[in-house]
């Protein structure tokens, strides 16, 4: 396992992580009532606030139990690598299925949970749907499912309807006469960061218009979206849909911190957003926004708007050295599984769980809406590349992505920039 993980980890082996406490990283030479988790949830980030607070009701709870909070931001991946390499991982992971992390189970770097999940008495909280999501194709649980996602399309019905539409578009033609009337008042229709994984999982949404399932799961594992005449007629219509003036000025640049900033201070009129960025969504601009769908073609695969819709936002991975701590690891898993703990990360962070029995939050009604209407019978459901785009790829195939962006850039430029990124 230590030869194949990657190069850039094994180089690095000798960095330790950056933590929220001082000292290096080394799970083995704390206390035995210490257990050491690393996540993304560091100060400042959403949820990070609820997490904290639950934390110390877990040490309130448990007398003289410790938890020593590492944080690594997007780097968490080769972080972990890195420790694990030098036997100094944490033993306990919050992280999302993504990217390098499919591999973990399968190398060795972390052990599936099947029997975990079984004797702690936790199988009945959690979705079917989330435990398929986190099983390999050898039926191991690659880790405790926690997280998972929606991601739809917000429409800001009153700048829609200062350009006299009265509903968010809902087939290809709606939107076509949308995109004019907004352009008319001088709204850009949509937000977007071209130049970043929001832009790439928009631009493969559309793509799926022409796309069947067993294309798109195969394309996206393997590459070939030149050779493949349903992928290409996809790219035809971003294409079309770009040159039309769907986008914000500069889209093949943008991130999405500033797709966000101009959906949230309502210089755009739609924008697809991901359940954690929903939960962010100021209360005046949610007061007249709508959740949806986007357009299908009439011809295309689908006959109703689509969504992504996933269970793998963040799972709980117990490590190897989370093995040595057995009972420690199983009493903090079991407290994050508990109704009334969930319940805080649904109400106060707009998280969307995988838990069974959880009522929605009344705080944050928009994620609530983004999650029924996720749900419904009124959309389809897309494959979603994250599950098949092998990690190797993930950031090259970010960068094509900029490309498609670029006003004029033809379905054929799109598509030799995506199949570049997977030979890179």
């Amino acid at each position: 396992m230590k030869r194949r993980l990657t190069v850039a980890a094994a180089t690095a082996a000798a960095t330790f992580l950056v933590a929220s406490c001082a000292g290096p990283l080394d799970p083995k030479t704390d206390d035995p009532q210490t257990l050491v988790v690393h996540s993304r949830l560091s100060p400042g980030t959403q949820g990070a606030d609820v997490y904290a607070s639950v934390v110390r009701q877990f040490e309130r709870e448990n007398p003289g139990v410790h938890i020593k909070n590492l944080h690594n931001g997007d780097d968490i991946f080769n972080s972990f690598e890195t420790s694990r390499l030098a036997d100094k991982e944490a033993d306990v992971l919050l992280v999302n299925l993504y990217d390098k992390s499919f591999s973990w189970t399968d190398l060795g770097a972390t052990p599936p949970v099947n029997r975990y999940l079984k004797d702690w008495g936790l199988t009945g909280r959690v979705q079917p749907a989330a435990l398929k999501a986190w099983t390999d194709d050898k039926g191991r649980l690659r880790a405790f499912p926690w997280m998972g996602f929606t991601w739809p399309v917000l429409v800001n019905t009153e700048l829609l309807r200062k350009a006299g539409v009265s509903r968010p578009p809902r087939t290809m033609d709606d939107l076509m006469d949308t995109v004019r009337a907004l352009r008319a008042k001088k709204i850009p229709p949509m937000s977007i960061g071209g130049n970043d994984w929001s832009g790439q999982k928009f631009l493969m949404q559309v793509m799926q218009g022409y796309l069947r399932p067993d294309a798109a799961r195969r394309v996206f594992s393997k590459g070939g979206y030149c050779a493949e005449p349903q992928a290409m007629k996809g790219l035809e219509l971003f294409a079309r849909l770009r040159d039309a003036g769907l986008f914000v000025k500069g889209a093949q640049g943008l991130g999405a911190d500033q797709m966000n900033a101009d959906y949230f201070e309502q210089r755009a009129a739609m924008m697809p957003a991901i359940s954690s960025t929903i939960a962010a969504v100021p209360p005046a601009v949610t007061e007249h926004t709508e959740v949806t769908g986007f357009p299908a073609p009439a011809d295309g695969t689908y006959d109703k708007p689509t969504l992504y819709n996933g269970m793998t936002s963040t799972g709980i991975w117990v490590t190897p050295n989370g093995t040595q701590k057995l009972a420690l690891s199983e009493k903090f898993v079991q407290f994050l599984y508990r109704k009334d703990i969930v319940q805080k990360f649904i109400d106060r962070s707009g998280y969307v769980m995988n838990m069974r029995g959880q009522r929605p939050s009344s705080r944050l009604p928009l994620v609530g809406r983004s999650v029924d209407v996720s749900h419904s019978d009124d959309v389809s459901e897309v494959v979603m590349p994250d599950n098949y785009v092998p990690a190797a790829v993930s950031t090259p195939l970010n960068r094509a992505t900029s490309i498609a962006y670029t006003p004029g850039t033809g379905a054929g430029a799109m598509c030799k920039a995506l199949d570049t990124a997977y030979r890179s």
